[in-house]
């Protein structure tokens, strides 16, 4: 019996595992700054408003007002602190527990 072919199997299989747990934190985060981004667009959407007398102003906030929305949203993301990307790992946690134990049965 060859040790090196197992031990070449059972790393492939821990990366495998550890690249899909790293996909699903990745979808998660994803999903909790598009949630974030939504949060800080609604209560922004007042915030910027000028009068638009015909020049680039209005534009230009627009312009300022969707870059400071997404680094709100990348900056609320990162740091988890809405608790929607924890609400989804909980759930697939959950979802995949489950699966295994309907799979052992």
């Amino acid at each position: 019996m060859n040790i090196e072919n197992f031990l070449n199997i059972a790393q492939n299989q821990v990366s495998q595992n550890r690249s899909d747990e790293i996909r699903k934190e990745q979808a998660a985060t994803d999903f909790e700054e598009i949630f974030a981004r939504h949060l800080v667009n609604e209560m922004t959407k007042d915030s910027f408003k000028m009068s638009d007398n015909g020049s680039g102003m209005g534009q230009s906030n627009s312009l300022y007002r969707e870059f400071i929305t997404d680094a709100l949203a990348g900056e609320l993301a990162a740091q988890r602190k809405l608790g929607m990307a924890d609400l989804v790992t909980q759930y697939w946690d959950q979802s995949s527990s489950s699966d295994q134990k309907k799979s052992n049965i």
